[in-house]
């Protein structure tokens, strides 16, 4: 799934309030160089969240093609570099 593709399903996904303060916010940014940042905030928020799902079914993907290695070896691997203890 494309970014496009997941912006369009978040926006369908949204409250409609939420959406018309973000084209509020949009608007402002051609018109003046005050911003709403709460909005701006709730934005980048909003793309951070679509990255991480983004990352998440390349990810997948990824292991779905044999590329990756099993969860318990890359946590064997996170304990020994970081020196993380068994678990009791």
């Amino acid at each position: 799934m494309t970014i496009k593709e997941l912006l369009l399903q978040e926006i369908n996904n949204s409250p409609k309030e939420l959406l018309e303060d973000l084209l509020s916010f949009l608007h402002s940014l051609k018109t003046t160089p005050k911003s709403s940042l709460g909005t701006y905030q709730e934005l980048l928020e909003r793309i951070d969240y679509l990255e991480a799902i983004v990352g998440i079914r390349k990810g997948l993907d990824e292991f779905n093609q044999g590329q990756g290695i099993p969860a318990e070896k890359a946590l064997a691997t996170l304990k020994n570099q970081f020196n993380i203890p068994p678990r009791p």
